[in-house]
């Protein structure tokens, strides 16, 4: 407000001074305005939808040389932290296997990198990343939990530019090409070496790892006029590992990796009216196999997607259709050697889900009400399936800085993710909704409060929410349940319902040298199993109950910049053995209640320094110098048992380094 009344005040002062210029000799005084300037990463969140300016990934810890933009998600509120072994999102008690995980709208099924450290997302390549904690409108896909998605920079730059940046276990590239008048390429490609570099540090006694990724991104954008635009998507990235213990005599091999490519094209059709339709194909497989002795597995599995989907918005009206074709195997095992087990072949299943949805916004006073209806259409086989999931969203404007929004919604979920382990290694498989497994879904509750303050210096949000879930699988097998016994995906599941329910706050400064956010969540996941031994409620294996994130950046002069992050938070819930004892040289294992037990709290402090070297003429060059985990916290993963030769014991099994420090050398053009 005093920015606009200096602007009337400088406009009627000059007016005057025109019309009584031949009488008068005065002279204008300099009016000088000031202000903070608007540094926030953390973009305004129109209809739920979080969205962070990738821009961030600059100034922030770089892990081993990579910003990744997933791990930073991590830090928002309602969103859990993970082990250093597991990149996946647990938003509002949901497991990661109900997200959707998408670049421009197109999903991805398997985004980890380097044992879920990081993910596939070359950060240059994207301009913001959007985060919806759960359905907001009835165009989200068919998932429970929270739909990320990765967007491109939507406008054509004349010049050529580009990022390089060199680490220490990978370097990548982003080159921006203007093709002509109307047209931008996008490539960027990331390669790791890290066996050359840190060979030694992957040997810890008798146990050795090999790594290596790539991932490759490729887009073409073209708008022949003001109406219209095309643009081209293509992804690639795959990993390789392998690891050995000459304790077990074990041998293991995973590899994994995604493919995908998309045609947009976007049209306007009047004046306030915008046509969206996209065609996709992406493919993600993993294989793991293992040599122990005289024993050789393959557990490989896949899912492959044709789709294509249509959005038309006009006005106060949005609608459109979705149509998916998924080919799947499931995980399917062989194994040879000493054993001769009989293992059903598990077909490949052929899966549609189409979808018709519209969404009206109706605006009354200070009232914004907007009601959505998905039907979907889902067939597998003999299993047929109609469902109608409405969503409903009202937004109450208290004031121009304060409003609150009450949000409910039903979502089904058709495909389920299961394996024995979650540690963003290829041991993880999708599969089909069927008789045996029906689909998923979930009916979910929420209210906000959004507040600004100090000319909208900070920002303030306070969420509560509560979802209920129905038909929730989860493995309650083991690696070896795939060697020893004949395999039966069914026994190896359980099945039954759950709840979450949690309290999300954050706390964000938006302007100054000193930007970031604080965020605290307080959440509960509990889930009920109907199979004999189960009795009662327990805690979902990643339940959190308590974390607390901090993130901030601070820029000293146009040469230095700091960033640094800090979490706390609950450990997560496991099953402890009570006791093991030897029955006929085989070592058996007699387990205390269902995830009755806790790993120990999670705390870890990363800082990072930034030195331009110049900034000029669009070009900047400089160092990163990062430390991950600076207390050098020794934070439980899970708990395992190892064996010493005539001794064995369960013990937690804890991140490799207690500190990792990194420099990386960054260029941009």
């Amino acid at each position: 407000m005093r920015l606009v009344l200096a602007l009337l005040s400088c406009l009627l002062s000059i007016s005057v001074m025109a019309q009584d210029s031949l009488l008068r000799g005065d002279t204008i005084r300099e009016v000088s305005v000031r202000g903070h300037r608007l540094n926030t990463f953390l973009l305004d969140a129109p209809n739920g939808i979080s969205r962070i300016d990738l821009r961030m990934m600059d100034e922030m810890p770089r892990i081993l040389g990579n910003a990744d933009p997933m791990h930073y998600a991590q830090l928002l509120p309602g969103v859990q932290t993970n082990s250093e072994y597991d990149a996946g999102l647990h938003v509002q008690g949901c497991d990661n296997a109900h997200n959707i995980i998408s670049i421009n709208g197109v999903p991805l099924y398997n985004v980890s990198h380097l044992l879920g450290f990081f993910s596939v997302f070359n950060t240059p390549h994207f301009a913001t990343m959007q985060l919806a904690r759960s359905a907001v409108n009835a165009s989200m896909d068919n998932r429970l939990g929270a739909h990320v998605n990765m967007l491109m920079a939507d406008s054509l730059r004349q010049t050529t530019s580009g990022d390089v940046s060199i680490g220490p276990i990978s370097s990548q590239g982003t080159l921006r090409l203007s093709t002509g008048l109307h047209s931008l390429l996008t490539i960027s490609a990331r390669q790791a070496y890290l066996n050359l570099l840190y060979g030694q540090w992957m040997k810890i006694e008798t146990e050795v790892m090999r790594y290596n990724f790539g991932d490759y991104n490729l887009s073409w954008l073209w708008q022949p006029n003001d109406r219209h635009n095309i643009s081209i998507d293509f992804y690639h990235g795959n990993d390789r590992a392998t690891y050995s213990d000459d304790d077990y005599l074990l041998d293991t091999g995973l590899k994994w990796g995604n493919t995908m490519a998309a045609l947009h094209v976007n049209s306007m059709l009047g004046r306030d009216s915008q046509l969206r339709q996209t065609l996709y194909y992406t493919h993600s497989y993993n294989t793991f196999s293992l040599d122990m002795s005289s024993l050789q597995v393959d557990v490989p599995s896949s899912i492959s997607d044709v789709g294509y989907r249509a959005d038309l918005k006009t006005g106060a009206l949005s609608t459109g259709v979705q149509v998916v074709a998924h080919t799947i195997s499931p995980q399917d095992p062989s194994v040879n050697g000493l054993f001769t087990i009989d293992h059903v072949t598990q077909p490949r299943q052929h899966t549609i889900e189409s979808a018709v949805y519209a969404d009206y916004t109706l605006q009354t006073g200070a009232v914004s009400t907007t009601a959505g209806l998905r039907t979907i259409y889902y067939q597998y086989g003999d299993y047929r399936r109609v469902a109608l999931d409405p969503v409903v969203s009202v937004t109450c404007q208290l004031n121009a800085e304060s409003q609150l929004i009450l949000r409910s919604s039903l979502k089904h979920q058709y495909l389920h993710r299961s394996g024995f382990s979650d540690m963003g290694l290829p041991t993880e498989f999708w599969f089909s909704a069927s008789h045996q497994f029906p689909a998923q879904y979930a009916w979910n509750m929420s209210l906000g409060f959004d507040t600004w303050t100090k000319n909208r210096m900070y920002h303030f949000t306070l969420e509560t929410y509560y979802k209920r879930l129905y038909h929730q699988q989860e493995y309650s097998g083991n690696v070896f349940n795939v060697l020893y016994s004949s395999y039966d995906l069914q026994s190896m599941l359980l099945h039954g319902q759950g709840y979450n329910y949690g309290v999300n706050v954050l706390i964000e400064k938006r302007k100054g040298k000193l930007t970031g956010w604080l965020s605290y969540t307080w959440g509960r996941a509990m889930r009920r199993f109907c199979e004999r031994g189960y009795q009662g409620w327990y805690p979902a294996n990643h339940e959190r109950p308590h974390e607390l994130n901090m993130v901030a950046t601070y820029r000293l002069n146009s040469h230095w910049s700091f960033g640094g992050t800090y979490v706390f938070a609950s450990g997560t819930p496991f099953t402890a053995p009570r006791k093991f004892f030897l029955l006929n040289e085989s070592l058996v294992s007699v387990f205390d209640e269902h995830n009755a037990n806790r790993l120990n709290s999670y705390m870890r402090l990363d800082l990072s320094i930034n030195y331009d070297f110049r900034q000029r003429q669009g070009r900047r060059s400089g160092v990163n110098l990062s430390i991950y985990n600076v207390t050098m916290h020794r934070n439980d993963i899970y708990y395992r048992l190892k064996i010493y030769q005539d001794r064995f014991a369960a013990k937690p099994f804890r991140f490799l380094l207690t500190i990792m420090p990194s420099i990386n050398y960054y260029y941009q053009f």
